[in-house]
């Protein structure tokens, strides 16, 4: 088992693992999270900015709420023939699951982890008061429900993953990743609910693909507004509500919040000030509202 924060490089090593156990449920499942901005740095069309990307070790993917059985076998069982193992908490009915390598052990939960989401509908809890925050999706299998993950499933991109190297893949395997837009708007919604020693990389993640698409903000604007199209009006209405505030100026809690992040990754320097985060940011989003009113 890892001991303490593992290497970025065992990460990758172990996402590699993944994306193969994976096998045909790569055509549904959507990478999620933390990872996200690492492959789109890899994608040809995007920017390469010069900070390094920030360190995850959360390998998480969203589901459709309906999974049917692809290739003959549920997921659970593809991951156990893969030497993945189950990690439960009791604290909730049906369990949360995570999934580790078994080289971590099976008795805790290791830093290197994957867990499944799927998006919540409806209310997040039944008439009698029953959580409805975790799912059954397939047999030996759960996933966690949370608002505004349909946005990580509307349109993604395929990217064939053996191009990164470091996953030690040997095949092509296409796996999906959320649009640049759809990632965004998915942080800032769930923001407000985050963990608070959470909130401040969430925010970074936001900076960091505003970056990445920094000379692709037509293609953006006109992702947003087909999501307009497809999603309810309150969503998009919160999300501009909370990008002022957090992105009001280069004083606000964003720039602020994002700067700290990586003042504390590049102890050398080079981190970006608070008016550079805020301009890129700003025109980021800035291009959604004004590009996709018109329908552009």
């Amino acid at each position: 088992m890892s001991k303490g924060r593992p290497d970025f490089s065992e990460v990758l090593m172990d996402l590699g693992r993944l994306i193969e156990a994976l096998g045909d449920y790569r055509q549904v499942a959507v990478l999620t999270g933390g990872l996200v901005p690492f492959f789109f740095r890899r994608l040809p069309e995007f920017a390469a900015p010069a900070i390094p990307p920030l360190f995850t070790s959360d390998m998480d993917w969203t589901l459709p709420r309906e999974l049917k059985v692809r290739g003959e076998q549920p997921l659970a069982d593809r991951l156990a023939d893969s030497h993945f193992v189950v990690i439960r908490t009791p604290a909730s009915d049906p369990p949360v699951q995570w999934f580790q390598h078994e080289r971590h052990g099976r008795d805790r939960l290791a830093p290197i982890y994957a867990e499944f989401l799927v998006p919540l509908v409806g209310s997040a809890s039944s008439r009698a008061g029953r959580a409805r925050t975790v799912r059954v999706v397939q047999r030996g299998l759960t996933a966690q429900a949370l608002r505004y993950l349909d946005l990580l499933l509307d349109s993604p991109i395929k990217t064939d993953a053996s191009l990164v190297r470091e996953l030690g893949l040997v095949h092509r395997r296409e796996i999906l990743l959320p649009q640049p837009a759809n990632y965004v708007l998915q942080k800032i919604l769930a923001w407000p609910e985050r963990a608070p020693e959470k909130r401040d990389k969430d925010l970074a993640y936001v900076y960091e693909v505003a970056l990445l698409t920094r000379d692709r903000l037509d293609d953006v604007a006109r992702s947003v507004a087909a999501l307009r199209r497809r999603h309810p009006a309150p969503w998009f209405a919160r999300a501009r509500k909370l990008m002022e505030k957090l992105f009001a100026s280069d004083t606000s809690d964003g720039p602020i919040a994002v700067a700290r992040q990586y003042r504390g990754l590049m102890t050398k320097g080079g981190a970006p000030s608070e008016r550079a985060v805020w301009t890129v940011v700003h025109g980021f989003t800035e291009a959604w509202w004004t590009d996709a009113g018109r329908g552009r």
